[in-house]
């Protein structure tokens, strides 16, 4: 199993919010970078390498966590232009030995206890051909400023909605994705039909791909505005 880890966004809205021009997968939460969050995650999940996707900041994360972290693998993917999420991920998924599965994860993304069994559990059954992560948020603005997620009784995925103005449910998408070879395969063929992460799931399942939603975390945290941080720091302290 390999892991992408997105950190090529220059952290716009945070450093505004802020007034702190800081690198945002470097800037520190607890004593660890945003960015060793995901890294940590790949690492109880076994992964065997990840691929780091950065921008104009790339030099900054390649000298503070190198080639190396904590003995996983680390590579770097540059996206020389800001195209959007999918964009960055494609960028990776055109570098990376398409015969293993993927994990997506955001380099501002915390999980809290996230569930390793459960996550490790669907990878070896392979039944499914991509997986969504979700949680469960009662507070239907958060839901509002990222993904809706609509499942059947079965928790497959039938459809996501990019920040919606109507909350149906109490389930919340984020970036944690599994892309197994063949939906990796797919979606570098229509690289000019995908922004973001409901673009991608929804023309997956359009095509008749099955998609699980995985509850992976107790709680999750999107840093991209000061009041995230703050939230997210205190949740941890």
């Amino acid at each position: 199993m390999i892991g992408v880890i997105l950190a090529a966004g220059d952290g716009t809205r945070l450093n505004k919010s802020t007034g702190q021009n800081i690198c945002k997968p470097l800037r520190k939460i607890k004593n660890t970078y945003l960015i060793e969050f995901a890294l940590n995650n790949l690492i109880e999940l076994n992964a065997t390498a990840v691929y780091i996707v950065v921008g104009k900041q790339g030099d900054l994360i390649k000298n503070v966590i190198g080639e190396k972290y904590k003995g996983l693998s680390v590579y770097y993917v540059c996206q020389k232009e800001q195209k959007g999420l999918m964009n960055a991920l494609i960028q990776a998924l055109n570098v990376i030995d398409s015969t293993e599965t993927v994990i997506l994860q955001l380099s501002d993304e915390i999980f809290v206890d996230l569930n390793v069994g459960l996550i490790k559990n669907v990878i070896e059954t392979e039944n499914n051909d991509f997986c969504c992560g979700v949680t469960t948020e009662e507070n239907p603005e958060k839901i509002k400023g990222n993904f809706s997620v609509e499942v059947d009784d079965s928790s497959m995925l039938i459809k996501c909605v990019e920040k919606p103005e109507i909350v149906i449910n109490n389930i919340k998408g984020t970036g944690f994705s599994i892309f197994n070879v063949e939906t990796q395969k797919i979606i570098k063929e229509n690289a000019d039909k995908l922004v973001d992460l409901c673009d991608c799931f929804n023309y997956l399942i359009g095509l008749g791909y099955r998609g699980l939603t995985l509850n992976i975390a107790k709680k999750e945290f999107n840093i991209n505005t000061a009041s995230d941080f703050t939230e997210a720091e205190i949740y941890l302290k």
